[in-house]
C-alpha cells in the first residue's frame, strides 16, 4: 500500500472510530436512560417487586448503568463530537467521573450476577437455598459490595486531578497495571462464568417443573431469563477479546494503521458492550405483556399489575426478575 493510499485508509478509520464514539454512543446513551429510568420507576412503584430481594439488585444494577453512561461514557462521546473536554472544564465532573464512572461500570457487571444468583437460589428445589436469600441480606450485600468497590477506586479521584484532568504515568503505573488485569478479571472473566453457569442452573430448575400447571408467569420468566443474559452474554465476549488481545499486544510496536485499526474495533466492542446498559428494559418490554402493561400504568400513573409473585402448585416458582 502507498503512503497516499494508507493516509486515506487512516482517515478512514479514523472517521469510522469518530462515528461510532461519537454519534453511536450518544444515541445509545440516550435509548439505555429512557429504559433505565423506566424500569426505575416500574420497579420501585410495584409493591410485589419492592419486596423480593431481587429487586434490590435489579434497582442498583439501573442506578449504575444511568451513572456509568452519564458519567463515563457522554463525555468521551461529546469529546468526540464537539472536540470539548467537560472532563477539563470541571475538576468536580473530572473527579466525579474516575471515581463513581468506573465504580458504576463495575458495579453494574456485580448487581447483574447477584441477581441471576439470586434467581437461582429462589429457584432452588432446595429449602436452605431459598432461605440463604432475603430482602435483609440482600441490603447487606449490596452496601458491603458497593463500599469494597468503592474504596478499591479512590485512588484514581486522587491520581486524575490540573486543568486537563490527567494522571501522571508514572504515579499511577502500579495502580494501572492493577486495573488492566482486575478489568480483565471482573468485568469479563467472572461475569461471563457466573451469568452463563447460574442462568443454565435457573434454567435446569425451571425446566424440572416441566409436568407442573404452565402459568404464563412460568413461561414469560424463563423466555426472559433466557434472552437476557443470552444477548448481555454476547455484548459481554468482544469486550473480553479484545481486552484478551490488548494485553498480549501491548508491548508491541504497532504502525499508524494498525492502530486505527484497533480503534474501530475497540469502539465496536464497545458499542457491543451497551447490551449491558440498554438491554434489559427493552427485552422485558418486547417478551412480557405484563411488563408492558406496567410499563404504560407506570408511565400514565395508574394503578400497576401484578406480575411477579404468582401462586402455583409448586411453592418454589414464585420467583420473578
Amino acid at each position: 500500500m502507498s503512503n497516499a493510499a494508507e493516509k486515506d485508509e487512516i482517515l478512514r478509520l479514523q472517521s469510522i472510530a469518530k462515528f461510532l464514539n461519537g454519534y453511536v454512543i450518544l444515541a445509545l446513551i440516550v435509548i439505555g436512560t429512557i429504559g433505565n429510568v423506566t424500569n426505575t420507576i416500574v420497579f420501585l412503584r410495584h409493591r410485589s417487586l419492592r419486596r423480593m430481594s431481587n429487586c434490590i439488585f435489579l434497582i442498583m444494577f439501573f442506578i449504575s448503568n444511568l451513572t456509568s453512561l452519564w458519567s463515563s461514557r457522554f463525555p468521551r462521546s461529546f469529546l468526540a463530537i464537539t472536540s470539548i473536554d467537560v472532563l477539563a472544564a470541571s475538576i468536580f465532573y473530572c473527579k466525579f467521573r474516575w471515581l463513581f464512572g468506573r465504580w458504576s461500570f463495575y458495579m453494574s457487571y456485580i448487581y447483574l450476577c447477584l441477581s441471576c444468583i439470586d434467581r437461582y437460589l429462589n429457584t432452588s428445589r432446595h429449602n436452605l437455598f431459598r432461605r440463604l436469600v432475603s430482602f435483609k441480606r440482600a441490603v447487606f450485600v449490596t452496601v458491603l459490595i458497593s463500599l469494597i468497590y468503592f474504596i478499591i477506586f479512590v485512588p484514581d479521584a486522587v491520581y486524575y486531578s490540573g486543568y486537563e484532568c490527567t494522571a501522571s504515568s508514572s504515579d499511577r503505573a502500579i495502580y494501572q497495571r492493577f486495573i488492566n488485569y482486575f478489568n480483565l478479571v471482573m468485568c469479563s472473566t467472572v461475569p461471563m462464568v457466573i451469568l452463563g453457569t447460574f442462568s443454565l442452573l435457573t434454567w435446569c430448575n425451571l425446566y424440572s417443573t416441566r409436568n407442573s400447571p404452565r402459568t404464563t408467569f412460568y413461561r414469560q420468566v424463563n423466555l426472559m431469563m433466557i434472552v437476557e443474559f443470552t444477548v448481555i452474554f454476547i455484548g459481554v465476549t468482544p469486550n473480553f477479546v479484545f481486552n484478551i488481545y490488548t494485553e498480549i499486544t501491548q508491548s508491541m510496536v504497532k504502525s499508524r494503521l494498525r492502530t486505527a485499526q484497533e480503534t474501530v474495533w475497540r469502539n465496536a466492542c464497545v458499542v457491543c458492550s451497551f447490551s449491558l446498559y440498554i438491554g434489559t428494559f427493552y427485552i422485558y418490554f418486547i417478551i412480557s405483556d405484563a411488563f408492558r402493561q406496567n410499563v404504560k400504568a407506570a408511565l400514565c400513573f395508574r394503578k400497576l399489575n401484578q406480575i411477579g409473585i404468582q401462586t402455583t402448585p409448586v411453592q418454589y416458582m414464585r420467583t420473578t426478575h
